[in-house]
C-alpha cells in the first residue's frame, strides 16, 4: 500500500517514524531495540533513509588521483527486508 493510500484512508492521526541505517559491519539489532518500544503506536509504514555515497580520492600509480565512491552504510532494500522477516 502507498503512503498517500494510507493518510487517504485513516481514520485517525497516523504515527510512523524513520530509521537510519546501521554502519556496514554493525549489528542490526540496535534498530530492533529501538523499534520494539515504538510498535505499540501501530505504524503503517516506517521510512528507512536512503543515504546519498561519500567519496574518496585513491592515488594512482602514476600520481593522479582517482575519485571512487562507496557507501558507509547497507541498502535500504535490505534494511527493509530485515525488519518485515523479523
Amino acid at each position: 500500500m502507498k503512503i498517500t493510500q494510507h493518510i487517504a484512508e485513516a481514520k485517525k492521526t497516523l504515527f510512523s517514524f524513520e530509521l537510519l541505517p546501521p554502519i556496514k559491519g554493525q549489528s542490526i539489532q540496535w534498530i530492533y531495540d529501538a523499534i520494539e518500544p515504538l510498535l505499540e503506536f501501530n505504524p503503517p509504514f516506517i521510512d528507512v533513509t536512503s543515504l546519498r555515497e561519500d567519496y574518496i580520492y585513491k592515488e594512482q600509480e602514476n600520481g593522479l588521483l582517482e575519485k571512487v565512491s562507496y557507501r558507509k552504510r547497507p541498502g535500504t532494500i535490505a534494511i527493509c527486508a530485515a525488519i518485515i522477516h523479523k
